[in-house]
């Protein structure tokens, strides 16, 4: 069978729906959005709290000199290269080059002259090692 960009595109969509990122990545994906909510936070309170106390200093300054709040974060955040950020990148590695492998695989058995009726177990024989 020859291997044209439709067939191509369907080994790829099928191995790829099969062989999912999975547990390490979603917690990962969890955690990333969970410190996002608490930097959000966290800055809106510093925010406002920096506010308040440059509202209470201005009438002290004289006349033209003025405090603001600057519009930018206040806290940063980061987890590059963190025991997790590691872990997922790993795992993620991992299952795109079993992905690779299983669609080179498929490819190669289907441009060596397979039929429609072998393409899904080549799928299946290629996701189970």
């Amino acid at each position: 069978m020859r291997v044209t960009k439709i067939i191509r595109e369907y080994v790829e969509k099928t191995v790829t729906s099969k062989l999912p990122f999975g547990q390490p990545s979603a917690d990962f994906k969890t955690a990333r959005e969970n410190l996002s909510t608490i930097h959000r936070d966290l800055n809106d309170q510093v925010r406002a709290y920096a506010k308040e106390l440059v509202e209470a200093a201005n009438p002290n300054l004289p006349e033209g000199f003025k405090l603001s709040v600057g519009c930018g974060d206040l806290i940063s955040q980061t987890y590059w290269n963190s025991p997790m950020h590691m872990a997922s990148n790993a795992h993620e590695n991992e299952v795109r080059k079993k992905r690779e492998a299983a669609i080179e695989s498929i490819l190669v058995e289907l441009e060596l002259g397979a039929t429609k009726a072998d393409l899904e177990r080549l799928i299946a024989e290629a996701i189970s090692k």
